[in-house]
């Protein structure tokens, strides 16, 4: 993980804030895996790139990448939560604090989860990795793996998540209590290592209401008192989220 840190900083040394950077970064990964050519070059145009190849900071996201595939390689983790807490762009004022991997580790083994699995606050997705990690090929291929998370940076760190372990699945930008539904990414599972596509037009819209009622049926299924409109309106004022993990 140092050295993808090390790539991060040789950019941020070039006078670029952390927090685009890392984002910037996020979208780099995801324009290239859905070979967005129009807005991968976009980002690339906001930096200089004028220092020689190896060092142009597109050199340095590339290498990045490239590091952030060998260290998953090795540890078979959540490698971009981690480099997220120590890049320091958690938000504890909203309450962000990531679940550690070995409680998701614990949790997936003591739960076994299969089929449908929902995160509603999935974070960089370590509880939703965990729970991949407890499953044999066949019942990954007949899995679908859902993350939500308010945070957009989380967001798009789940999505790259569910990509490289390979899962069919989802992942929402949105409230859960509010049921918002902003923005998704699909992940589709292949012996070819897979693929990610960002919903648009009738696709998302077709989601939202497939989504929204699923989480209505939800809710109402739970074994416990149901919230009304006004109770949820007061947890989402106060920042909070529902997990059914």
């Amino acid at each position: 993980m140092k050295d993808i840190i090390q790539c991060l900083e040789a950019i941020l040394r070039n006078g670029y804030s952390s927090f685009t950077i890392f984002n910037d970064w996020l979208d780099l990964m995801l324009f290239a895996l859905q070979r967005d050519d129009v807005h991968y070059l976009e980002i690339v145009r906001k930096y200089k790139n004028d220092q020689h190849q190896g060092k142009r900071e597109i050199d340095h996201f590339s290498e990045a990448f490239a590091n952030l595939m060998l260290e998953m390689q090795k540890t078979n983790d959540d490698i971009l939560g981690q480099v997220y807490m120590q890049w320091n762009m958690n938000n504890k004022y909203r309450g962000q604090f990531f679940t550690p991997k070995h409680v998701a580790s614990m949790m997936a083994k003591c739960l076994v989860p299969k089929g449908r699995v929902l995160d509603p606050c999935c974070g960089s997705g370590v509880m939703l990795v965990e729970a991949i990690k407890t499953m044999n090929n066949e019942t990954l291929d007949n899995s679908l793996i859902c993350g939500q998370d308010i945070d957009l940076t989380c967001m798009k760190m789940c999505a790259l998540n569910l990509l490289f372990f390979n899962v069919n699945g989802y992942v929402v930008w949105g409230d859960s209590l509010a049921m918002e539904c902003n923005k998704v990414y699909q992940t589709r599972r292949s012996y070819l290592g897979g693929s990610i596509r960002e919903l648009t037009g009738e696709a998302l819209e077709s989601f939202k209401r497939s989504y929204t009622a699923s989480l209505e049926k939800t809710l109402h299924e739970l074994p416990i008192k149901s919230l009304t409109k006004e109770e949820l309106q007061k947890l989402t004022a106060e920042g909070e989220q529902l997990s059914f993990f």
